[in-house]
Parts: structure tokens; C-alpha cells; sequence
């Protein structure tokens, strides 16, 4: 990158002036992104996600190899440049070159914005499929004894849309049009991550119970050709609750807790439960009572009756009664109903995802380019939850993505090549130093 000639005067040691310039030399802000590479070269995570794609170029036109690619735009992602004109200008960038694959100085410059744009429209909607299967396997690998439990959350999020970008819907629920991707996160007892093994980006807000089906059956195919005795559970808001789905988990052997809508048969079966935390409430000094129970219940077409878990809550203000469907599942009706409360960890997840790695920047005009985004913006999560995991007993076991990647990534780096080596001098003056370096020797690294 070629240095600016500018140079400022900044009078804040009187009488001397500060010159400031950005003539530095082969400097980068994300030092710190060698790390993350050394922790994905070791998991396999994009070399994996490259084998699912095809390369559709003429190879002796090849100047970027498509790993590179790939491991270039989820690098930038992870860095905090979710969008693929960042490539422009962080080409000549020498510590994300190193992170790829690509000298320095030695070696030409990285990939730019057309040629990843132009990646992401050749990818197709089934390497999209092979991608999502390379994310449950990079769970599957995690080093775990058999687990005895594991639960599937399945929650969509909103993404806006802006512009008349293809398929893209107006929601009422959202009050806008969006897309409505759909994420699964994985919870094994005992851990206190919650891992995504699967992001989709459906083409409908409507509700197409073949489509989950298929989700929830590859993925739980996959978790008992791994641990064939393990406990699957399904955790879900109401969005998700159809009698198809019901049916499936029961023949499959897949608890459930699934939350269902109101209407007047469950409210005149939860009704006593409702009575009895009203004259807990007025006899007492907040004026505010919880009740649980649980009764059977059989709607029209049900082959069965299904057991309802009911929480009424009585505050000053309202009464709020909910009903969750579960399956399979054993317990007092408050523990149970509290289980699927726990579902709120997904939702946190997504939030981090929104905010981490920006999976909702879907603003391609063409929807499959929309896929290919939501898909690689995942990959640079599993990336983070890996990081988070290698930071285990540390004060990073249970950070956000933005500080991991303040702590971790964007460290002040000095980059040399020469003859026999590349030497990297990350800032004197970083904070998280010894936190690097204890995770660095984590990783197998070890010193000179």
C-alpha cells in the first residue's frame, strides 16, 4: 500500500508539534488475525468449506486459488469488514496476506472486490447444503466425551431488505419486508457454548414444515451416526409448532419442548392454574404470583393427546399465560417450562451474530448471493466459537465476538520479509499480550 504524503500538525505537547502521517511502512491493524488462521488451519474449517465448492475458472487463468478466497473474505469478515469492497483496501494488507497463505511483500496482492463478489454468484444453492454439513461436522469434531443430552434450538431472525432486492417480503409480524433466516444451535449438557451447526436462508416466510423436517432430520442423522445413543431435543417458539413436526419427533425419537398458541380449549384446561395465581397475587405485598401445571391435551386431527405445560404469571399491570408442548420429557412442570425458557441462550447467539460478524448485511440484489453471504458470515462465527473455546478458563471463556476480536485480532502489527523469514512484531503495548500468547501456545506454537 503505497504511503500518504500527508502529514498533520497536532499541537498536544506544547511547544513541540506532533507530525502525524500515515507513512509507517508495512504495518497492519489486525496482527492479531494470525492467530485466528493458525486456530482454522488446525480445525480444517474452511479448507472443508473449499472442498465443497467447484471452481468454475480455467486454471491456468487462476491467480487466487479458491481457498484463498475463501479464507480472505471470512479473515475480513472476522476483522470487522463484513463488506466485500473492504478487499479493496486491505489488498496489500501484509498480516491478512500471511493469514491466507500469501507473502507479504514477495507475493502479489490479495483478492478485490469484483473477484469476491464474482465468488459469491457461482456458488449454488446445494454447495450452500455442503457448507452447512461442513459446519455440523466441525461440531461433531469438537473433542467431548459422548454426550448424554444434546439440544436443538431453532429460531429465524430478521434481516431488512432495501430496494427491490429479489425475493425479498414484506413480514407483519416484523412490520417490514426482510429475509428470515433460519439458525440451529447445538447445546450439549455440561458446556456452556451454544455451537451453530446450521444457517439457511429460505426462500418464503411461510411456514413449510417439508423444509424443517429436512433440517431437523439431517441433523439429527448426523448427531447419531456420531453418539447413536444420545438424547436429542427440540426446542422451538410457536413459529414452529405443526402437527407434521410433532408427528416426525415422536416417530424419530426426538423430544420436544415447542411452544404453542393459544386458544380457548387450553385456556379452559389451564384455567384453575390461572385462578390460582390470581388469589396468590392479591394476597400478597407485590400483587404478582407465578403458577405452573401441566395437563393432556388433543386438538383435532392429533392422533394422540400431548402433554401442556402451562405458566400463568399475575403482575399489577396484565396476566400472561403461556403453553409449551412437550415430548419425551420428564419433570415438575415449573423445571420444564423453565427448559424451554433456556431457549433465549439461541436468541442471544443471534444477536451475536447480527452484531459480531454482521450476518444480516445480505444486500446483494440477487438472493443467491444472499445465501453465499449468510453462509461464509457463519463460517467466521464458528470461527469465534472455536476462539472462545480455546480461551477456556480465561477471561475470554464467555466474550462477545466484538471483544474477542478487540482483544485477540486487532493488535498493531510490523511486517518484514526477508530472504530467510518473516518476522511480525505485534504492539509492545497491546493489553491482552500474555492472553495472546497463552492461546498461541494453546494452538502448539512454540517460541524461538
Amino acid at each position: 500500500m503505497a504511503d500518504s504524503p500527508a502529514t498533520l500538525s497536532f499541537p498536544l505537547l506544547e511547544p513541540k508539534p506532533v507530525q502525524v502521517s500515515f507513512s509507517g511502512g508495512t504495518l497492519s491493524s489486525d496482527g492479531g488475525v494470525l492467530l485466528l488462521a493458525q486456530l482454522d488451519q488446525q480445525l480444517g474449517l474452511t479448507a472443508r468449506v473449499a472442498a465443497c465448492l467447484r471452481d468454475p475458472r480455467l486454471p491456468e487463468r487462476i491467480t487466487h486459488p479458491l481457498l484463498l478466497l475463501i479464507r480472505q473474505r471470512v479473515y475480513q469478515i472476522a476483522a470487522g469488514y463484513e463488506d466485500c469492497l473492504d478487499a479493496n483496501r486491505l489488498r496489500e494488507d501484509p498480516a491478512l496476506k500471511i493469514a491466507v497463505g500469501r507473502r507479504p511483500a514477495s507475493e502479489g496482492p490479495l483478492a478485490s472486490q469484483s473477484t469476491l463478489s464474482r465468488l459469491e454468484y457461482t456458488v449454488s444453492e446445494a454447495e450452500c447444503a455442503a457448507i452447512n454439513e461442513a459446519l455440523l461436522a466441525q461440531f461433531l469434531r469438537g473433542s467431548r466425551r459422548s454426550p448424554k443430552e444434546i439440544v436443538l434450538d431453532f429460531d429465524t431472525s430478521e434481516d431488512p431488505t432495501h430496494g427491490q432486492q429479489e425475493l425479498a417480503l414484506f413480514n407483519t409480524h416484523y412490520g417490514g419486508t426482510c429475509y428470515l433466516p433460519l439458525f440451529v444451535f447445538a447445546k450439549v449438557a455440561g458446556e456452556s457454548e451454544e455451537f451453530l451447526v446450521s444457517a439457511e436462508l429460505p426462500d418464503t416466510h411461510a411456514k413449510e414444515a417439508d423444509d424443517l423436517i429436512a433440517t431437523l432430520a439431517r441433523l439429527v442423522a448426523g448427531l447419531r451416526a456420531r453418539w447413536p445413543l444420545v438424547k436429542i431435543v427440540l426446542r422451538a417458539d410457536a413459529w414452529f409448532g405443526t402437527p407434521d413436526l410433532y408427528d416426525w419427533c415422536e416417530a424419530h425419537r426426538v423430544a420436544y419442548a415447542i411452544a404453542i398458541p393459544a386458544n380457548p380449549v387450553l385456556h379452559r384446561e389451564g384455567e384453575r392454574w390461572r385462578q390460582q395465581a390470581a388469589v396468590a397475587a392479591a394476597n400478597s405485598a407485590p400483587k404478582q404470583a407465578r403458577r405452573f401445571g401441566a395437563f393432556w391435551y388433543q386438538a383435532k386431527g392429533w392422533p394422540r393427546a400431548r402433554q401442556v405445560i402451562v405458566k400463568v404469571e399475575v403482575t399489577p399491570h396484565t396476566t400472561s399465560v403461556r403453553y409449551v408442548l412437550v415430548s419425551e420429557l420428564k419433570g415438575k412442570p415449573r423445571l420444564l417450562y423453565h427448559f424451554y425458557g433456556r431457549r433465549g441462550g439461541c436468541e442471544n447467539r443471534i444477536k451475536e451474530l447480527k452484531a459480531g460478524v454482521k450476518s444480516d448485511r445480505t444486500s446483494c440484489m440477487d438472493f443467491a448471493s444472499n445465501k453465499v453471504r449468510l453462509m461464509l458470515a457463519a463460517v467466521a462465527y464458528v470461527l469465534f466459537q472455536g476462539l472462545r473455546r480455546l480461551a477456556r478458563h480465561t477471561g475470554l471463556s464467555h466474550a462477545q465476538v466484538e471483544t474477542l476480536r478487540i482483544a485477540v485480532i486487532k493488535i498493531a502489527a510490523q511486517v518484514k520479509e526477508s530472504q530467510r523469514r518473516v518476522t511480525v512484531a505485534l504492539c509492545s503495548a497491546c493489553p491482552s499480550q500474555f492472553l495472546w500468547l497463552r492461546l498461541a501456545r494453546r494452538l502448539g506454537l512454540a517460541g524461538v
